[in-house]
């Protein structure tokens, strides 16, 4: 977890995003989204691409948010996208897998360029 300087730093792509799980996400405008429950990484190159928050207390339902310019201060993650932005984003439940056409989906609500892995079989998009 990140030093609790009270500063905000951009999470960098080698940040350990797992690292704060159960921590708050917020929306760029301050709001609460939800907890960290899990992230989904680049199955490739390991970056951190894809929160899961957990947006009710009662709720098992994980929205999936891009961690792109995510930031960081000591008690919660803030992600660079609002409500509107959040809003029929593609969801799943704890410990499934994505589709390939699910991983697309976020790629597409996102505006975030996807690439078919290299390796045959693959996945883009895994939990670590």
């Amino acid at each position: 977890m990140q030093e609790d300087t009270g500063e905000a730093t951009l999470m960098s792509a080698s940040a350990n995003v797992g690292d704060w799980r159960g921590h708050d996400v917020c929306l760029s405008g301050g709001n609460k989204l939800g907890k960290l429950e899990d992230v989904y990484y680049d199955g490739e190159t390991n970056e951190p691409l894809v929160l899961c928050v957990r947006t009710g207390m009662l709720s098992r339902t994980q929205v999936l948010v891009a961690v792109r310019d995510a930031v960081a201060v000591p008690d919660r993650l803030t992600v660079a996208w609002s409500a509107e932005d959040v809003e029929g984003a593609p969801t799943t439940e704890p410990g499934e897998e994505l589709s390939a056409e699910d991983e697309q989906r976020v790629f597409r609500h996102y505006g975030m360029d996807y690439k078919s892995p290299a390796t045959p079989g693959s996945r883009r998009l895994v939990r670590r």
